[in-house]
């Protein structure tokens, strides 16, 4: 049956999991942001949940930005899970079940360029809304994008691409690579203590993609950290612009070079401020919002997929 299915059957189940666990790790990602932004200082984390709560009230936790967020993270999360099973077959010539940690990793990266060369205006966006301290965009997606744009051109909404894609790259290759037989190990210890039941099969569903998520966290967090502050130093300059205006690019090899050169630039000036550490400024949040939303998409992809009939990997 899974054979003469479209490929295209997966998109239900696949958007319904990806829009659910955008909403529910919302809050995460809020936090997230705010450490990131803030990786060259030592400023609390209680501190700067109480400026953002200051700014933009406790509903700002589940508002401020969360329009582009929810496009942004379903879009981001079904182009990846929607495009990496038939890139794995273009690739390989075999189903994701029947790969390897490699092929499904290599299958994954790929599947990570055309969500990022989609996503990043969204983030862009997202992050200039969580950033706005003065509430001066008014929680609006248009127009803090309209701003970018008439300061900068649509070049301007890619800001800190370098950084962002380096972060989707590496998460979605271990988070694939892993989560199958990470999910299986835990199964198979949890049914030897508590037998075989669906309550096991959910929960080792939850722990392979929390541990996979988590995992993926570990190592792409330094490259979101430097696009955050890329991205925040950029914007500094547009909101303020120095004596003669903010500079302006032109789109070319000169201008995609100096984005990994900015990329690098950065770190080290992290690095410097606040040691290797700073570089994983944030990763508790970004960990239980990388984990969560790993745990959550392992167990309700499936769930929806089986609601819906799919059986097409």
């Amino acid at each position: 049956m899974s054979n003469k299915q479209s490929v295209f059957a997966t998109l239900p189940p696949i958007s319904a999991g990806a829009a659910s666990v955008a909403l529910i790790m919302y809050p995460a990602d809020v936090m997230r942001a705010l450490k990131m932004a803030n990786a060259g200082s030592s400023t609390p984390a209680v501190v700067l949940f109480r400026d953002f709560i200051r700014a933009h009230g406790m509903k700002g936790l589940a508002s401020q930005g969360v329009v582009p967020e929810l496009v942004q993270r379903t879009w981001s999360r079904v182009s990846k899970f929607f495009m990496f099973p038939p890139l794995h077959r273009l690739i390989w010539n075999k189903e994701p079940s029947q790969g390897s940690p490699v092929t499904k990793a290599v299958a994954a990266c790929c599947a990570t360029i055309p969500e990022m060369l989609t996503c990043t205006p969204f983030e862009t966006a997202k992050v200039a809304l969580q950033l706005d301290s003065t509430n001066r965009f008014k929680n609006s997606t248009a127009g803090v994008m309209r701003f970018i744009m008439k300061e900068q051109g649509w070049k301007g909404l890619y800001c800190g691409y370098a950084g962002l894609q380096y972060r989707q790259a590496t998460w979605t290759s271990i988070y694939f690579a892993s989560v199958d037989n990470v999910t299986d190990a835990t199964r198979s210890s949890f049914e030897g203590i508590f037998g075989a039941s669906p309550g096991v099969t959910r929960a080792s569903a939850v722990v392979g993609g929390f541990a996979s998520g988590m995992l993926g966290a570990m190592v792409n967090t330094p490259g979101d950290v430097v696009r955050t502050n890329v991205q925040k130093a950029e914007m500094a300059k547009w909101l303020n612009p120095p004596a003669g205006g903010a500079p302006k690019y032109s789109f070319g090899p000169g201008y995609m070079m100096s984005g990994v050169k900015v990329t690098v630039d950065m770190a080290s000036q992290l690095v410097k401020a606040g040691g290797v550490g700073a570089l994983w400024k944030g990763f508790v949040f970004k960990s239980v919002h990388l984990g969560g939303g790993g745990a959550l998409l392992n167990l309700l992809i499936p769930v929806f997929k089986k609601w819906m009939g799919v059986t097409k990997e």
